[in-house]
């Protein structure tokens, strides 16, 4: 890969990635931080499927608590569990709609646990990353460029 073109972050507390958005800064310019699923659903409609971009998932939206929203053309998207909202998000949102885009899953949870959770919602585990390891967040948007 050449470069990344731009990064759309979903994460409900902004202020925890902070750091790691400025280490990421120096490969990817364009970081996009999006709070909610509804308003991170409108900047995926105009969001290119290309290979450059990549999709940070938070695992848990646990702030984010909208009873339903809409993406792309489904409506009343509901999410039933906030500690695995990003994975029910990425199910109803993403999974069908972006084949060459990157799509990493970043949990406040133990790794092992979200790995666990990862398999039940059919996510490959090599794209699960844990807040406890941010390190490897960056070396895999590293490795990308």
């Amino acid at each position: 890969m050449s470069g990344l073109n731009q990064i759309l972050w979903l994460e409900d507390e902004p202020e925890s990635i902070e750091v790691i958005k400025y280490c990421l800064g120096s490969y990817c310019s364009k970081i996009i931080v999006r709070q909610s699923f509804a308003s991170f659903s409108d900047y995926l409609e105009e969001f290119e499927d290309v290979s450059s971009n990549v999709i940070i998932v938070d695992i848990r939206m646990i702030f984010s608590r909208e009873m339903t929203f809409s993406c792309f053309d489904k409506t009343d998207i509901k999410i039933y569990n906030e500690h695995d909202s990003g994975f029910e998000y990425f199910n109803a949102c993403i999974k069908d709609r972006f084949s060459n885009v990157t799509v990493i899953f970043f949990s406040s949870k133990p790794k092992d646990e979200t790995l666990k959770d990862a398999k039940r919602y059919k996510v490959e585990s090599h794209l699960v990353v844990s807040k406890d390891c941010t390190s490897d967040l960056i070396k895999f948007i590293q490795e990308m460029k």
